[in-house]
């Protein structure tokens, strides 16, 4: 069987950790990059042993060989760039989150569903198998019904400029913060009923430091903390009513242990020992949802991504912080920024 063929949109950090992940990967190649920047593209491609390096997104999308577009530009970008894709004929898997709102999403989601065209949000803690197993060990109540959860996730990020710019839909939110949120909507299977929280924001409008406290309409609660001013645990927290489950990595999950009703520990999981990176399962999902004729992955579908968006643009409403982005609150409705005319670094 050929190698499923893939273009990478935008050679930044997350572009070039796809590129080594889908180079140990069988039966997966990546066979063009594109980017802004033919000499950017050049020296990527050369790096990563790429056959095709091209100086504009369209000439990749007009590539017949390409058989899957994985967008990983900055989040501004990432609505835009799915459309272009979809509509050279591309199905597309968007590096999270799939929008900077849900908006935007959606019209994505619907085009792609005209076009009869795969479109997949990449979250990849979604497919991991530990993520999986984690789900199921939470629906067969295996430490009863879960009653709270808590979570964080946080680095010092101050020196990643995409994240301090409000034009490129940067903050902690969107790029950290929706990794324990997912991670907490899927224990619960639903979205909070009630939401309290609290941003501290940096002078250029994006928040910097997250605190999120979540009723769910069951009974159950959840909190989460997110920053990218300093680095936090990063770890998970899920307790029921005959147990608990810990899980190291929010962003990343490297153990998981499940605790019975005295504290004895029932079991310990890792991931995979023949996991690559951990980027490889949401191109498997996407290759045989393709090939399915599928519209979406079954590990994260359309609906779930909708209602994180809508989530994270309530909290951002509360917070008074906008985008200055198409399909956005109008600046004077909030504190944001004005837009630059530089469209800023990929991701």
């Amino acid at each position: 069987m050929e190698d499923f063929k893939i273009g990478i949109l935008g050679v930044g950090h997350i572009g070039g950790k796809i590129a080594e992940t889908i180079e140990k990967l069988d039966g997966f190649k990546i066979a063009a990059v594109g980017s802004r920047d033919q000499a950017r593209a050049d020296e990527f491609a050369a790096k990563y042993g790429i056959e095709k390096a091209y100086g504009h997104y369209a000439d990749l999308l007009a590539d017949p060989e390409i058989e899957l577009v994985y967008i990983a530009s900055v989040h501004a970008a990432h609505p835009f760039m799915a459309i272009e894709a979809l509509k050279a004929g591309k199905p597309v898997l968007v590096e999270k989150p799939l929008s900077y709102n849900a908006k935007t999403a959606q019209t994505v989601m619907a085009f792609a569903r005209q076009q009869n065209l795969f479109c997949g949000e990449a979250l990849w803690t979604r497919y991991m198998p530990l993520t999986r197993h984690f789900k199921e060990v939470i629906d067969k109540k295996v430490i009863g019904d879960l009653r709270y959860a808590t979570a964080t996730l946080g680095y010092k990020l101050t020196d990643k400029p995409r994240l301090l710019r409000p034009e490129l839909a940067g903050g902690a939110l969107l790029d950290l913060g929706i990794y324990p949120l997912s991670l907490i909507f899927l224990a619960m299977g639903q979205v909070p009923a009630a939401c309290a929280s609290s941003t501290n924001r940096l002078s250029s409008n994006v928040d910097a430091i997250d605190t999120i406290q979540m009723n769910f309409p069951t009974g159950q609660m959840a909190s989460v903390f997110t920053s990218m001013m300093f680095e936090l645990d990063n770890r998970a927290v899920f307790y029921g009513t005959r147990g608990r489950i810990e899980i190291e990595g929010t962003n990343l999950p490297t153990r998981m242990r499940i605790y019975g009703e005295n504290g004895e520990i029932l079991e310990e999981t890792m991931p995979p020992e023949n996991q690559i990176s951990g980027y490889e399962y949401e191109f498997l999902a996407a290759r045989n949802a393709i090939i399915m004729g599928k519209p979406e992955p079954e590990e994260i579908t359309h609906m779930e991504t909708l209602h994180m968006l809508q989530f994270m643009d309530t909290l951002r409403k509360t917070w008074k912080i906008a985008y200055p982005l198409p399909e956005e609150p109008k600046p004077e409705e909030t504190n944001a920024a004005p837009a630059k005319k530089d469209a800023g670094p990929e991701s």
